[in-house]
């Protein structure tokens, strides 16, 4: 996958603010994405092609990059699973900004092709009241 069509993948979807359906209104890592998050993935060159497994049984993703994988957790794992059955081409992954790309997810009652993936040591759970990443978390500003 180039990486135009990467940034041209979904980033002008209307529900791009939201990663789920649920109620959640966090922005922590496993939980939404918020709009600053998207506009600095919007200009980000540096997408990897990574093997995905989503299983909501165990409530944990799985990650296969160079022959690694990693262990994430995100508070919908049913919404990625869904989104990665209806891929229409090889899910995409940004280190930097703990987000998986999943072109055609949004077509998909899903309905999000980004989802903002947590390392299960960095698990916050929905509680109905804002969720934020640590102060010390936070993405910083372009250009600091």
């Amino acid at each position: 996958m180039s990486i135009s069509s990467v940034s041209n993948s979904g980033f002008n979807n209307p529900d791009f603010n939201s990663s789920s359906p649920s109620n959640c209104t966090g922005f922590a890592p496993g939980h939404n994405i918020h709009w600053i998050h998207g506009r600095r993935l919007q200009g980000w060159e540096h997408w990897a092609d990574v093997a995905v497994t989503a299983d909501p049984q165990l409530d944990l993703i799985y990650l296969v990059i160079d022959g690694q994988q990693q262990l994430m957790w995100f508070h919908n794992v049913g919404a990625v699973a869904t989104a990665l059955e209806a891929a229409v081409d090889t899910p995409q992954w940004c280190q930097r900004y703990s987000t998986l790309m999943v072109p055609g997810g949004f077509g998909s009652e899903a309905r999000s092709s980004f989802f903002y993936l947590a390392r299960p040591e960095r698990v916050l759970p929905c509680n109905g009241s804002p969720v934020r990443a640590p102060e010390s978390e936070r993405l910083e500003k372009p250009g600091s």
